[in-house]
């Protein structure tokens, strides 16, 4: 059997051929799409205080209690010697605070107040009262207007201490909104 070069290199060029045209065969099959990336952006959600919450004046005795303002600004006193007096003409009259909420039109939102003992007011010196039962209206979650606005109100009850030494006594709160 004789070895010819001209057979063998035949052959080599065949299979050659032949393996290149099995890659192009397989690559021919791949496939490719193409998809679409986007994004919207929203309006922050924001919220700004309109007015305070006032607790009013009290007249205390020996014996404290609460005082609580609803979100409709009605005042509910327990325990004895709790009175509210305002003098007609004065300032200071009890209410709920009042937040404005902007942010994006038609969305929901989670509302976050202060837990109890989180809260105290001070008369400056070593005097101070705890603020709790924090409630809003809306409750936990609102949803914003057409225009991307709500009013969010917020009450409390203030724990009055026996004796509690006279004075003006403040403090703040933080309320948290943020979308759902």
């Amino acid at each position: 059997m004789l070895f010819s070069f001209k057979k063998y290199a035949r052959h080599v060029a065949v299979a050659s051929g032949l393996a290149t045209m099995g890659m192009s065969a397989f690559a021919a099959q791949t496939s490719t799409a193409s998809a679409s990336a986007s994004a919207t952006i929203v309006s922050p959600i924001a919220i700004a205080k309109t007015s305070d919450l006032v607790f009013g004046k009290l007249a205390v005795g020996a014996v404290g209690g609460n005082v609580a303002i609803s979100t409709a600004d009605v005042v509910s006193i327990s325990g004895a010697g709790t009175t509210v007096t305002q003098p007609p003409g004065s300032t200071g009259n009890p209410a709920s605070a009042v937040f404005g909420v902007t942010g994006e039109a038609g969305f929901t939102y989670a509302i976050t107040l202060p837990s109890d003992g989180a809260v105290t007011i001070s008369d400056g010196a070593s005097h101070t009262m705890a603020v709790n039962a924090f409630v809003s209206n809306p409750g936990t979650t609102g949803t914003l207007s057409g225009a991307g606005t709500d009013t969010l109100k917020v009450g409390a009850t203030l724990v009055v201490g026996n004796n509690q030494v006279p004075g003006t006594y403040t403090g703040s709160f933080n309320v948290t909104v943020s979308y759902n």
